[in-house]
């Protein structure tokens, strides 16, 4: 009994069009990452923009981005004489507020502050922000229950301000 011949051409040209549509669907999947993050980069490039031109800052060491009320971005830089700032811009109006590092609490401080009061299943962000005019760390997390709250933390002295829970 004779087997069926098998063409062989025709099974190589075939993995060759599996991968290359594998290699398609990989670089579309890499582009949309990239174009989903391209807002946020451009804050970031406004942001750094306007801290170098209004708080004159020279080197960029962090940028965050807050957003409840109002959406800040905030870049963390050392201006020409090596003072540590943070730089908090109001997304709408482009107002800023220069906060100098060193009369504040760490970003560390804030999330333990906010884990003390309590208990934080997964941490979203701890960012800089204003809280009624008054330079605040706002710190987002899901609770235990998988609920979305946030601890608005005076930025100075490391009181907090303003729980909001079950968001």
């Amino acid at each position: 009994m004779k087997l069926p011949s098998v063409n062989v051409k025709y099974i190589k040209k075939s993995y060759k069009w599996i991968i290359f549509l594998i290699f398609i669907i990989i670089l579309m999947i890499i582009g949309f990452f990239l174009w989903a993050r391209q807002p946020l980069a451009n804050a970031k490039s406004q942001a750094k923009g306007i801290a170098e031109k209004k708080a004159k800052i020279v080197k960029f060491d962090k940028f965050f981005m807050s957003d409840l009320n109002r959406t800040y971005y905030t870049i963390q830089g050392k201006d020409k004489y090596q003072n540590e700032n943070y730089v908090i811009i109001d997304k709408k109006t482009g107002n800023i507020n220069i906060v100098p590092l060193k009369n504040t609490i760490s970003q560390d401080s804030a999330t333990n502050i906010a884990n003390s009061r309590i208990n934080i299943n997964k941490l979203i962000s701890t960012a800089p922000t204003l809280f009624n005019n008054k330079p605040a760390w706002l710190v987002s997390y899901f609770d235990n229950k998988n609920k979305l709250c946030y601890i608005t933390i005076d930025l100075k002295n490391g009181k907090v301000i303003q729980s909001i829970s079950n968001v």
